[in-house]
């Protein structure tokens, strides 16, 4: 058959219903978006978990020993570097910053209720969610707590025992399970010199790494005791939430493989479904080659509209409910599954075609319903 014929024959079968290219369409968009949907709602439960862990200062991991901190090293931790299971390079201490206790400041408006006063290695500004415009000016940091008690925000200035300090960064801190020493604390940041000895060393790690866990340790200054205490800022979530790992063998997963499959099952029976028409055109001596090729190209005009259909429907549905980054990525994840369909669409065409013979006309007439 000539392309010109073959193209033809396609459109008119599709044209007048007979290959029933509606129908089949809306079945495959059905399935497919609901399927992905489906493991949409597991990535989206995966991330807010996620989200959740980070803001709730879980990821926030403290060594502490008095005098035994090497400010320096503490915040060099940043510069380690990791391998993930896909062999990319990462770096698995994201920031990391040093404390020490300097005394207490009494602000003029509460003289019976000294505050907590801290030094800071700029490097703690990352961990506890400090921007670099908020350090523009020098200044102290106050925690969201302490500055809704006071009724101060950033640009204020604080008038104390010891004179005005500005406020230069609000950092949020929440009143739950984590640590509460900086919600009434002034943390003033402070350049490092070496030779200093410091209280605390704070660094995020996120997701969660035992091995970069241990790398705190090395933030003791040699020679000296042990550091008194390794731990979390706020254990309430767990030590290791493991969200890789769930990511990678959650269950939603399996269903993806749906769609695929009931697109060559949708194929095949919709092919099945015109035997006589394929086994009367063999008998008439029409090629296979032009029925296979007419058959590909019925089948692509239905399947192609529906996982477009259904990819839109995906990108949506993520949008509004995490915005067009996310989006985007978590479309991403769903079309392999939804590319594979168009490919076993095509396989089930082909297959039927493929076991349809001229001889089996007559059974075929015969047996029809």
């Amino acid at each position: 058959m000539k392309p010109t014929a073959i193209l033809s024959e396609a459109w008119r079968n599709i044209a007048t219903g007979t290959t029933r290219a509606l129908t089949c369409a809306t079945i495959l968009t059905l399935i497919a978006a609901g399927t992905a949907i489906f493991d949409l709602t597991g990535i989206l439960a995966l991330q807010h978990e996620s989200r959740q862990w980070a803001t709730s200062a879980a990821a926030i991991h403290i060594i502490s020993g008095n005098k035994q901190i090497d400010p320096i090293t503490c915040a060099d931790l940043t510069q380690a570097t990791g391998t993930t299971r896909d062999h990319t390079r990462t770096t698995p201490i994201q920031a990391a910053g040093a404390l020490k206790s300097s005394g207490e400041i009494t602000l003029t408006a509460m003289p019976s209720a000294p505050l907590d006063a801290w030094q800071a290695t700029p490097g703690l500004a990352n961990v506890l969610g400090i921007g670099a415009t908020q350090q523009t000016r020098p200044g102290v940091w106050i925690s969201s707590q302490l500055a809704a008690t006071l009724h101060a925000r950033e640009g204020d200035d604080l008038p104390t025992t010891q004179g005005i300090m500005h406020i230069s960064a609000v950092f949020p801190w929440a009143d739950d399970s984590r640590d509460q020493r900086p919600s009434y604390a002034i943390i003033t940041p402070t350049p490092i010199d070496t030779g200093q000895q410091w209280d605390e060393c704070w660094a995020t790690i996120d997701p969660a790494n035992p091995d970069a866990e241990d790398l705190l340790n090395t933030a003791a200054i040699p020679g000296t005791a042990p550091a008194t205490q390794t731990k979390q800022a706020n254990t309430l979530l767990g030590t290791n939430p493991d969200l890789d790992n769930r990511y990678r063998q959650r269950t939603t997963r399996i269903m993806l493989a749906i769609t695929p499959i009931a697109a060559f099952v949708i194929a095949l029976t919709a092919t099945r479904a015109r035997r006589i028409e394929i086994a009367d055109s063999l008998h008439m001596g029409l090629p296979r080659q032009g029925i296979l090729a007419t058959g590909i190209l019925e089948t692509l005009a239905w399947t192609l509209p529906a996982i477009l259909a259904a990819t839109a429907t995906v990108y949506t549905t993520a949008r509004w409910t995490s915005g067009h980054a996310n989006a985007l990525t978590l479309t991403a994840i769903q079309l392999p599954a939804l590319t594979a369909a168009l490919i076993t669409a095509q396989i089930g065409t082909i297959t039927a075609i493929t076991v349809i013979h001229d001889n089996q006309l007559f059974a075929f007439f015969k047996n029809r319903q």
